[in-house]
Parts: structure tokens; sequence; C-alpha cells
């Protein structure tokens, strides 16, 4: 065989490797389509942080995000009862911060909340190239994540594109246990740094980036926990915030005043706040956001009457914590 002939025959299959990658993106992106679930669909992942599709759109002023931290310390049923602006948790267990960026930008195309906070627990989670790689994959071919629906499915299903599920707690979840901790001052004073994983510190940077470009502000929130936090990692958050343009709240630093008590308001021992500890976060966090970003009380609002009617089930559910 000639040079002129293996030339072609290369051509050949690199054409034909070129078709078969074309139909298989193809075929994927079809059954893609077809797999993904419903809203209301138990086999869908991370239900609650999706909730805030369900909502109204433009509906929310503030949407919280990150991982269990932020849905054990962050009420929004609480703070639109004391407060009255309407809000969601679009946190999941062990968030890395690459799924918090697709959360920011899934939910910003049916919301524009005058605020979004980033819970800065995640920050600190490790993430390799690989895990942002495949979260990205997985944004584009459903079926990587939901390949388990075939058990559920009916042939007619395709993807929904009305989402009726919604969440009562807009994505807190009532943590009602307590293991006592102790306390003790964890927040000492240093210069030193703890820095956040690079890979992690630019996801952020992007998330503001996109935020800013929407027009929405960003806040970073770390909440009490002396398991997680310290003032080594202040420092860097505190550093990213000035970067970025974002404005930081370490409510680690206001533990005395918000009256953290780690013996009675801790699920475990100083890791995630019970309900206990929720409330007192959500009062003074609530009161926060109200003055520094002058959200109105929208509880009047007859648009908002739903709203109203999840406190007495709220108050149903807590009110062993009363």
């Amino acid at each position: 065989m000639d040079k002129k002939e293996r030339r072609k025959t290369v051509a050949r299959k690199l054409i034909g490797a070129a078709i078969f990658i074309l139909l298989l993106l193809l075929v994927l992106l079809l059954l893609s389509h077809w797999f993904y679930p419903q809203q209301e669909d138990l086999t869908m992942q991370d239900v609650k942080p999706n909730g805030v599709l369900a909502e109204p759109d433009n509906s929310l002023d503030v949407i919280l995000y990150g991982d269990s931290e932020a849905y054990t310390a962050f009420s929004p049923v609480q703070m639109w009862k004391e407060q009255g602006f309407p809000s969601f948790v679009c946190a999941s267990s062990s968030q890395y911060i690459s799924l918090t960026e697709s959360f920011v930008h899934q939910s910003l195309e049916h919301q524009k909340p005058k605020l979004i906070i980033l819970e800065t627990n995640a920050f600190y989670r490790k993430m390799h190239s690989d895990n942002a790689f495949i979260t990205r994959i997985e944004n584009m071919f459903s079926i990587l994540q939901f390949h388990n629906r075939w058990k559920v499915m009916s042939p007619i299903k395709v993807k929904q594109t009305a989402y009726t599920w919604k969440d009562d707690m807009k994505g807190y979840k009532y943590a009602k246990m307590t293991t006592k901790g102790r306390n003790f001052e964890y927040m000492i004073p240093t210069k030193e740094i703890q820095p956040i994983p690079e890979i992690n510190a630019q996801y952020v940077e992007n998330i503001v980036k996109y935020c800013n470009e929407k027009g929405v502000k960003v806040l970073f929130v770390s909440t009490p926990s002396y398991k997680n936090w310290k003032y080594e990692k202040h420092n860097a958050v505190a550093a990213l915030a000035k970067k970025t343009g974002a404005a930081y709240l370490d409510l680690n630093l206001h533990a005395d005043e918000i009256q953290i008590d780690w013996q009675t308001d801790t699920a475990d021992a100083g890791d995630h706040l019970n309900f206990r500890g929720t409330k007192k976060v959500c009062a003074f966090l609530g009161e926060y956001l109200a003055d520094t970003y002058q959200l109105e009380d929208k509880r009047n609002d007859p648009a908002y009457s739903d709203w109203n009617n999840l406190i007495p089930k709220y108050e149903m559910l807590t009110s062993e914590d009363k």
C-alpha cells in the first residue's frame, strides 16, 4: 500500500471515528432528555436544593448555597416569620464548590434575588480537577446521573420543564437532637492564613463574577462551628472576599452576640447547629440581611400568602424545641 492509499485509509478511519462519537453524543443527549427526572421524582439527586426550581419566577430575595453547615443553620421560614423576606437554601451534604456553581447558574435562570449567600465551609472541601470535569459532564448528560430511573419510568415520560414539587421548609433540614459540645474560645486572633485550595478559590471567583454580571450581590457567610472553623480560615475567606468584591460575615466572631451555647445548640458536639442554634442564628442573620440589603417585608403581600401558611406547619414541627 502506497502513501496515498495509507493516508486515505487513515482519513476514512478518522472520519468513521468522528461520526461514531457524534452519534454517541446524540444518543446520550436523547437519552438524557428522556431520563431527566420530574422534580417530585424520588430518584432525582439533591431533591431539596432543586426545590428552588418550583418557586415562582423572580419571587426570592435571597438564595443561600453550601453544604450541611448551611442547611442546618439557615431556616427561610424562620426568617420569613421574623423579617418577612423570601429565601431558599440550595444546600446538599458535602457539596463541592463546582456543584454550588451549577446550582447558582440553574437557580438564577428563574430568579433574580437581591442577594446570594455562599456558606464558606464548602470553600475548603478538597476538590480535584476531575471532580469539576465530572460535574460538567453530568450537567450535560443527565443519563450519567439518573441511569437508575429505568426502574420507575414510563415510555412517555420526558424531561419536565414545569417543576411542581415544593419544599415547605425551603431547603432547611430540621435538626432536633442535641449532643453537647463545650464552650471555649476557638476564634483566637492571628495573622496566619489557611489557604483555600486554588481550584476552589477559582470557582468562587467565577460564581461572584457571574452574579455581578446578573446584577446580584454576593455575601460570604461562615456559620458557627468550632469543629470546622478557626481564625486562619477566616483570614483566607476575608482575603478572597476583598479580592472578589464580595461582602463577608463570619458568624463565629459573633457567637457571643448570637448567644450560641455549645452545650445546648449543637446536634453533634460543635459541628452542626440544632434547631435551637438555628433560631439564634436566623434571628441575628435575618435582622442583619434586612437592614444591610434593605429587604422588603412581604408578609402582608397577597402574592406571598403561601409563605404565611407555612408558619403553622413549621411551628408544629419545631414545637418541642420551644
